[in-house]
């Protein structure tokens, strides 16, 4: 699908930011100080309940609006690139170009005090005439009980949900966009990352102190949703969650709020942003058993979620369904699917202030779009950072694994949970090692790493030496027959790469299923099991050999 953007095309004598090479990146500026549309305080209602449009049709209906929406939004529109990312995603082929050039105006070439984030705008104007906007050009207001704060500060109050998403999504798009194929559009990225990040690291500092819980748990729970974004700002998010989980281990385990009207009163939105960063970001997991159960007790009778005495809210009903698609089971998305159905908007949106609305509606068509997939298919394993990963072979080593499994222990229904567990080596590594050398072995290594982590749903994870560990996600089936498949493969993935003469490095795998808080006894039963198969089989055929393992 091609869609050509009303953007401005590059001004004459400047260049394409997609051609190869050329030191400036030429990318045509757009002025920024162009006419907004000031808007109004919208009342306080429940998103209206329009029924009759089924789960599929509601993605269908969000997903074209979305895609045919994303060329006419304005270049200063702070959720653009968020639309972009989905309407690329669902074939749309439109390039980034022109944002960055909008971008690159913004932050490069203005006074040094008047430098800002380049997406920054408030919530009382938006650039010219959205057209995600409503007819009457009023918005919505997922919590009515802060209206008064709203009317206070209009433009403070819409920054606290503004504000985070743009520095999520903005920063991973940029960061995505450091490796791209033209020099131009890695360059401009890389500098406008440079130029921004004193500002983007003061922004997340100021959610450290623990004085507005929504807001901060929010931005922390969108940097766990973006893991490029999230590897560049993992010790501020580190810090964030800190704050927070020591803060609500002194209020039972969960967050509260700190002002009126929800002084001292747990969140639910909060409780799942958290919930949702502490496992991401492997943390804390003793908290998540009793985040867990609060967030999936506050489900309302109508399928949605929400704050205590405040009508169900598109906003907290996604970080819900987020934190328990997740990491519950037993969670059924069935009735929360449905709530989003009938409160889609005819036009396809899903609204919780306004300016959001790009940002909302594509996450909310993502959401629906995994929860019709099982369980494990929609589980998300931890986002380990470079200090996780093994450096030999770019996949998280044992330490991890340890965590790993002290984590699924303090999950309830995670730890009850099926998942199969396996234990591999490679026979004759080390005679392939002292013939080739170590260079060539190590080299073996990161292709059987790379190779085991393209094994759906299932964590490789090297346990030392050459020894690893592959961990289904939890209620994975098939996980065995998928290890035979992957050593029928084997061989000629090997000798693709190193040659008839090297032969092959045969893989042997032992598999067992246990439950998710066995982890780390089935990980020692299979490690004695692996050595009988290495005295029974030493030198298995080029395919390997696989052995289950009742436990």
């Amino acid at each position: 699908m091609s869609l050509k953007p009303r953007w401005p095309a590059p001004a004459p004598g400047s260049r394409d930011p997609n051609a190869a090479g050329g030191a400036d990146p030429g990318i045509s500026p757009i002025d920024p100080a162009g006419p907004f549309r000031p808007r109004r305080v919208p009342l306080a209602a429940p998103p209206a309940d329009r029924g009759g449009r089924g789960i599929t049709e509601a993605i269908d209906v969000g997903t074209a609006a979305l895609v045919r929406a994303t060329p006419q939004l304005d270049l200063r529109d702070p959720m653009l690139p968020a639309a972009l990312r989905f309407a690329r995603q669902h074939g749309a082929e439109i390039l980034p170009s022109p944002i960055l050039g909008a971008w690159r105006t913004r932050t490069l070439t203005g006074a040094a005090r008047e430098r800002e984030t380049p997406w920054v705008l408030g919530f009382d104007a938006a650039p010219n005439s959205p057209v995600y906007d409503t007819p009457d050009g009023v918005g919505a207001l997922w919590r009515p009980r802060e209206r008064d704060w709203l009317e206070r500060d209009a433009t403070g109050f819409g920054q606290r949900l503004l504000g985070p998403i743009a520095l999520a999504e903005n920063v991973d798009f940029l960061a995505t966009l450091e490796g791209d194929a033209s020099l131009a559009v890695s360059r401009t990225s890389a500098e406008i990352l440079r130029e921004i990040q004193p500002r983007m690291e003061a922004d997340l500092a100021d959610c450290i102190t623990g004085t507005d819980p929504w807001r901060d748990t929010f931005a922390l729970w969108l940097l766990a949703r973006r893991s490029e974004a999230l590897a560049r700002l993992h010790p501020l998010a580190l810090a964030i969650a800190t704050r927070y989980g020591t803060l609500a281990n002194r209020l039972a385990g969960l967050v509260c709020g700190t002002r009126f009207p929800f002084e001292a009163i747990p969140l639910t939105s909060a409780n799942a942003h958290l919930g949702v960063a502490l496992w991401t970001l492997d943390y804390r997991p003793s908290l998540l058993a009793g985040i867990v159960a609060f967030v999936r007790s506050h489900r309302m009778p109508d399928g949605g979620f929400a704050d205590e005495g405040q009508f169900a809210d598109p906003l907290t009903t996604l970080a819900a369904a987020d934190l328990l698609s997740t990491l519950d089971p037993a969670f059924d998305p069935g009735p929360t699917a449905a709530w989003f159905a009938r409160t889609q908007e005819p036009a396809g949106w899903w609204r919780a202030l306004d300016p959001e609305v790009p940002w909302l509606t594509a996450a909310v068509v993502e959401w629906l779009e995994s929860a019709d997939r099982p369980f494990a298919a929609r589980f998300r394993w931890p986002a380990y950072q470079r200090v996780d990963l093994d450096r030999k072979t770019g996949i998280p080593g044992y330490v991890a694994f340890d965590r790993l499994a002290r984590v699924f222990e303090a999950v309830p229904g995670i730890a009850g949970a099926p998942l199969a567990l396996a234990f591999g080596d490679l026979a004759g590594f080390r005679e392939f090692n002292n013939a080739f050398g170590q260079e060539m072995g190590d080299r073996v290594l990161r292709t059987f790493a790379t190779a085991l982590s393209e094994l759906d749903a299932s964590l490789a994870i090297r346990d030392g030496g050459d020894e690893f560990l592959i961990v289904g996600a939890p209620t994975r089936a098939g996980l065995a027959e998928d290890l035979e498949r992957f050593g029928a493969a084997w061989p000629a993935r090997f000798t693709g790469e190193y040659g008839a003469a090297a032969g092959v490095v045969a893989p042997r795998f032992v598999v067992s299923s246990v439950e998710g808080r066995d982890l780390r006894a089935a990980r020692e039963r299979l490690g004695r099991a692996i050595s009988g198969v290495k005295a029974d089989v030493p030198e298995p055929p080029p395919e390997g050999v696989l052995r289950r393992f009742a436990g």
